[in-house]
């Protein structure tokens, strides 16, 4: 039910173009999934989701569990009946990202990647308490005052609830404060939080790809040892996961050394990493897919992606021009012209976060689509040096 054949690869690189088939569809890797955080994306409705070129979604099993969306999942029979794409393929994340982000991320108000060196020196390192009690037999947190648990097995049976393609192992994603000692405890831990997701996966296998997760934060030697121990279970393919420190330049450094050791013929998925530059250097460093919010949440914050580097509305001089000239998303089909859509969001005119989110969806559709040709075409650091210029 499940295959990757590697199709084309980069010489002087770990970048490969190949066919991930899936019970829905045959996805063409590289490729980013769009998230529809809770089985919807905000500015669209699910009926219009079907019109995009985009192949790939993901959804969060935390957010779909903590809203009580997964019954009415189950009663349309399936998350691609409920979201209307019976022809997409569909992942879903296992939860353990929001084991961060509700707790350490939003306590020190940071996210996977610090932005610069010198922040991280000026906050440092720090495994003060974590909002969110992480034991070896799960995740205890609140949500709407009411106490909630999420471990390996509840993960794996809400996942198969939902019924996604692809579904991810239940991990813990360490912050870039936490000091070694923590990350390394972390990473044993969510290596025995896979065995458990192994077990509580079995007799789904033919219907839903189980991902290990390899974590291990910025040190290379926990990348490595977790990549060993995740890259030896019998899976049909990984996450990379986890934070990767105050160095945001070097993701490709930290993602290679862990490509450098998980099987050659099985997908990889860098979980939550979307910006272009980080693309670019997860393709380089041998990454098949990705995931992120970046398209729709920018979208809703005014900002259009183009050829020539990303446009803020609201710092617009020429608004009488076109989106995109080179796009053939609904929008810059009909021509509409930039001050449109300002006047829209000052009118609060939903209509504005829609074309700007259909835009910013086709022209991830597309950077994804080039980079496939360029591997193909062996034009990939042509390619890779045109889109750094804007961005």
């Amino acid at each position: 039910m499940f295959s990757f054949d590697i199709k084309a690869r980069l010489s002087h690189s770990k970048a490969r173009s190949g066919i991930f088939d899936t019970p829905h569809r045959k996805i063409r890797t590289p490729e980013l999934a769009i998230v529809a955080t809770d089985a919807q994306l905000k500015s669209l409705p699910n009926e219009m989701l079907h019109e995009l070129p985009n192949p790939y979604f993901i959804v969060n099993t935390y957010h779909t569990y903590t809203k009580e969306i997964i019954p009415n999942i189950e009663k349309r029979g399936g998350i691609h009946t409920y979201m209307g794409l019976e022809d997409r393929t569909i992942a879903t994340d296992s939860g353990g990202f929001q084991v961060f982000s509700l707790g350490f991320g939003r306590k020190h108000k940071i996210g996977k990647i610090l932005p610069s060196k010198e922040q991280y020196l000026a906050i440092g390192e720090d495994d003060s308490a974590n909002p969110i009690q992480i034991t070896e037999e799960g995740v205890k947190f609140e949500f709407d005052g009411k106490p909630l648990e999420l471990n390996p097995e509840i993960s794996m049976d809400l996942q198969h609830k939902i019924g996604a393609d692809i579904m991810m192992a239940f991990d813990e994603c360490t912050s870039p404060l936490n000091s070694y000692a923590y990350i390394k405890e972390s990473m044993e831990r969510t290596h025995r939080w896979l065995d458990r997701s192994i077990e509580a996966h079995k007799g789904h296998e033919h219907r839903q790809a189980l991902f290990g997760v390899v974590q291990g934060g910025e040190y290379e030697d926990l990348r490595k040892r977790s990549a060993s121990v995740v890259g030896s279970k019998d899976v049909p393919g990984f996450g990379i996961g986890g934070s990767f420190g105050d160095f945001k330049e070097a993701l490709g450094t930290t993602v290679g050394w862990v490509t450098d050791i998980l099987p050659d013929e099985k997908p990889r998925h860098l979980l939550g990493i979307g910006k272009i530059r980080d693309i670019f250097a997860g393709v380089e460093n041998g990454v098949d897919l990705f995931d992120c919010v970046i398209p729709t949440r920018e979208a809703r914050h005014r900002m259009l992606y183009t050829k020539k580097g990303r446009l803020y509305l609201r710092k617009l001089k020429h608004l009488d021009d076109p989106i995109d000239p080179q796009c053939s998303c609904f929008a810059c089909k009909e021509k509409i012209p930039l001050h449109q859509l300002w006047d829209w969001f000052l009118a609060y005119d939903s209509r504005a976060t829609t074309y700007m989110t259909i835009h910013n969806l086709w022209f991830y559709a597309q950077l994804m689509q080039e980079i496939r040709e360029s591997i193909e075409q062996k034009t990939f650091f042509q390619l890779k040096e045109t889109y750094y210029k804007y961005y």
